[in-house]
């Protein structure tokens, strides 16, 4: 069973994606298989006009797979959006699942907050494994991470293999 992780802040553009990029490098290179999903709330499309894929989807394609000999990828068309426990479950062959966004999910959160954007903290304190700022958090329960040190914020989540 992989154990979820959730990564989040309180706003936009405080380094949570760069941070989970350096921490699957580092469970990478300590070789576990790292999964990550990502939620976006404005809607996305990884079609391009005139591909292939694209056409088929226009042509009322309810759900398409891309296949090759080092991918695949499955775009499906929703009437409304999946289950966060749906989507984990389809990463079952991996160690850890890192999760970017759904603040209000149930799994231990390390939040990302940078002096002079984030506000404050809004993790619940039995969510909260780490903080992970460029900043001290001398109140903090939890322990309080450089940013960019990537290796002892895959520490936290490897302990809770």
């Amino acid at each position: 069973m992989p154990v979820v992780v959730n990564v989040i802040s309180s706003c936009s553009g405080v380094g949570k994606t760069t941070l989970i990029e350096g921490v699957i490098k580092e469970l990478i290179n300590s070789g576990y298989r790292v999964s990550t999903i990502k939620h976006d709330s404005h809607g996305f499309d990884i079609d391009k006009e005139g591909k292939d894929t694209y056409r088929h989807r226009e042509a009322g394609a309810s759900q398409i797979f891309i296949s090759s000999k080092n991918r695949l990828a499955m775009i499906k068309e929703l009437t409304q959006e999946t289950e966060l426990e749906d989507i984990i479950n389809m990463a079952s062959d991996t160690d850890f699942i890192i999760i970017e966004g759904y603040k209000n999910s149930i799994y231990k959160k390390i939040e990302v907050f940078r002096s002079n954007i984030s506000e404050k903290i809004i993790t619940p304190k039995d969510k909260l494994i780490a903080i992970a700022s460029d900043i001290d958090h001398k109140e903090a329960l939890v322990p309080v991470v450089d940013i960019n040190n990537y290796k002892e914020i895959a520490n936290i989540i490897k302990r809770l293999k």
